[in-house]
């Protein structure tokens, strides 16, 4: 699914917002010139779960190719209450390059994500979200999610160089009930 929508912070830019399915070519391209580097096997190990069709992803893309934003949709985990392969999928990983956030390119983002979810039969879509990340909150909150839980937020990760790094970031879980 590719959907194009008009958005720029600046009338320089392309007018036009692409989002688009990941490509392994747009791997590196995550990383944002460095800024998500520590992530690089996760976004590889995104990838792969993506050709075995576990995890979809999108990526927003701008006319000249600038990758602006992402979001990924775990379909199944051993977590059923955030997706069980059937009726929850599990939004992660939304992010959006600054300059480009209040323009609607993260509304947009989770509107192809509902939408896939929606065409496969889902009725639920789940996320967690930092506590302290009050813009976030109010977008979920604006779209239709509620709050149904506390999470703890700690989860670890191989760093580019293959260091296992844990993350402790208290969330809420959030959950909105598909149309």
């Amino acid at each position: 699914m590719e959907k194009t929508f008009q958005n720029s912070p600046d009338p320089e830019m392309a007018s036009s917002i692409i989002i688009r399915p990941l490509h392994r070519l747009d791997l590196p391209a995550l990383e944002w010139d460095g800024e998500y580097l520590h992530f690089r096997n996760v976004f590889a190990d995104v990838y792969k779960k993506v050709e075995k069709g576990t995890v979809k992803a999108w990526v927003a893309v701008t006319q000249n190719g600038d990758m602006i934003g992402q979001v990924f949709l775990q379909l199944s985990s051993e977590r059923r209450e955030l997706a069980d392969g059937w009726n929850r999928g599990y939004l992660y990983s939304l992010r959006v390059k600054s300059a480009w956030q209040n323009l609607g390119v993260g509304s947009k983002l989770i509107d192809v994500v509902e939408t896939d979810l929606l065409k496969m039969g889902y009725s639920r879509l789940t996320l967690n979200v930092a506590r302290n990340n009050q813009g976030a909150i109010r977008l979920y909150s604006r779209i239709g999610f509620q709050i149904v839980a506390e999470e703890p937020g700690v989860w670890s990760y191989p760093d580019d160089k293959g260091v296992w790094r844990t993350v402790t970031e208290p969330s809420w879980r959030m959950e909105k009930k598909l149309l």
